[in-house]
């Protein structure tokens, strides 16, 4: 399966995944505990921690406006238009944008609907939860889970950044031929990775143009000595003091001026099991819409030059900066030619290279379908990947993420009959896969088996109806770069 959801246990319905086991696991956060192989270097590691442990890794106005996206977006049945007089929905225009008010629900049915998911998910009913769900059931979903794990993965993809979009000459002058850089998201269809990265993308420009504020000295040399280890565009690495003058670059480049400056383009592509179109086209047409509620700060629209991607890949319109696609697909059955086509779109004409892969809260699902398919395809990944592109992976913690090999069977007492069933920690097979398998082809960047990303709850406003309130992400992160064979 390609979907990024998982069902709770019976024991635990209330979240699908994310959430705390016990009480003591929410007063207390465990400590960080980053683990390292391969060709490592301490920069790594404080690339990660200076900028994942806070909820402030986007400024908190900025996460405001990516939940005004999510609400604007989901919950009425008419979206926020591109430009007046407009409601594009998936490039068309919505039917319900033309309906009489008279005869127009004025929005969802969030509670019933919430609590139909919830019930599919109790009884691990994938299809009826998602394949096989409609409109109206998806757009439930990804208002009461996707928001909230946006604005964690938000700060995620803004730490990235550093290392997938380091700028240069080169890549401004290719700027306009096209889209530079390209991310995959595999079990993305429900939307919260398509606008955590256009947040984090919106809060990496605004700096880029020299629009907000830049850090303070010891930030700086701190962001700066990260950087320079981690650029993909230097398989080498280079010291601190040489990637210092990369960080100024955000703000001024060959003498370009900020009003001047064109920084790289980004497409994403979102895969998924199920039919996500329709709320990829309702959230990227919204990403663009200046009637979304904003701040001084961080006015709407999110991201003014976003657009979607064309059903073969293209891009719709090339002057735009930020572009989404979506696919339907079986990623565990995928041939060889699908992968290549989404993972190299450079060979259809369209001038991008994918930068970052990401399975967020997908893997587990992957590995419960077909531990022998995932493993398969973490190795088609390997093989597809160029060296330098990076691997995040993004998981429920603890007991969620263990997984059984063997059957089981009840004796009298309860006891299990078959001492041969095993358990395995999904990162063990992960490691298993990419550096044990597929060894030398993988360098492991950063590793943590539990930590949190706690929302202000004090400040962001999130009302979209009872049932459906924002909640803290307790996950396990691990990245992987690939390495030249």
């Amino acid at each position: 399966m390609v979907s990024s959801r998982q069902g709770p246990s019976k024991k635990s319905a209330k979240a699908p995944h994310g959430r705390a086991s016990s009480k003591s696991d929410q007063k207390k956060p465990p400590r960080s505990s980053a683990c390292t192989q391969g060709k490592q270097r301490p920069q790594d590691h404080l690339l990660v921690e200076n900028w994942l442990d806070s909820s402030a890794t986007i400024p908190l106005t900025l996460q405001q406006l990516l939940l005004n996206v999510f609400k604007s977006a989901l919950l009425t049945y008419r979206v926020p238009s591109c430009r007046a007089g407009e409601s594009d929905v998936a490039g068309g225009t919505s039917a319900a944008a033309h309906a009489p008010e008279s005869t127009e629900q004025p929005q969802l049915d969030i509670k019933g609907l919430i609590q139909t998911i919830k019930s599919h998910l109790y009884n691990r009913d994938f299809n009826s939860a998602f394949t096989d769900a409609d409109e109206d059931l998806l757009r439930a979903y990804a208002l009461r889970w996707s928001s909230s794990r946006a604005l964690g993965y938000a700060g995620i993809f803004r730490a990235l950044w550093a290392i997938l979009l380091k700028p240069n000459s080169q890549a401004m002058a290719s700027a306009n031929d096209g889209v530079d850089s390209h991310v995959v998201c595999i079990g993305g269809g429900a939307g919260a990775e398509i606008v955590a990265l256009a947040a984090a993308w919106r809060d990496w420009t605004d700096a880029a143009d020299g629009s907000k504020e830049q850090p303070a000295d010891e930030e700086q040399a701190t962001l700066s000595a990260a950087v320079g280890g981690l650029s993909v565009h230097d398989e080498h690495g280079t010291d601190a003091q040489s990637a210092a003058p990369t960080v100024e670059k955000l703000s001024t480049t060959d003498g370009q001026s900020a009003s001047e400056r064109r920084h790289p383009r980004l497409s994403v592509t979102a895969i998924d099991i199920a039919d996500w179109s329709s709320i990829v086209g309702r959230l990227v047409s919204t990403i663009r819409s200046p009637a979304v509620a904003g701040s001084n700060s961080h006015p709407a629209p999110l991201c003014g030059d976003a657009g979607l991607l064309s059903p073969d890949g293209q891009p719709s319109d090339k002057g735009l900066d930020f572009q989404v696609g979506f696919q339907r697909l079986d990623v565990l059955s995928a041939s060889e030619d699908e992968l290549r086509r989404l993972l190299h779109p450079r060979e259809q004409n369209h001038n991008a290279s994918t930068v970052l892969v990401t399975l967020m809260f997908t893997l587990n699902e992957l590995f419960s379908t077909s531990m022998a398919k995932a493993t398969g395809f973490l190795l088609r990944l390997t093989d597809l990947l160029q060296p330098g592109a990076v691997l995040l992976v993004v998981d429920s913690p603890g007991s969620y993420s263990t997984l059984k090999l063997g059957k089981s069977s009840s004796t009298a007492t309860g006891a299990s009959a078959n001492p041969s069933e095993r358990q395995y920690p999904m990162k063990f097979l992960l490691d298993h896969a990419l550096l044990t398998v597929a060894a030398g082809k993988w360098d492991r960047l950063f590793s943590q088996d539990s930590r949190w990303w706690r929302r202000d709850a004090a400040r962001l406003r999130y009302g979209v109806g009872e049932g459906a309130g924002l909640e803290d992400m307790r996950f396990q992160i691990h990245i992987y770069r690939r390495s030249a064979d």
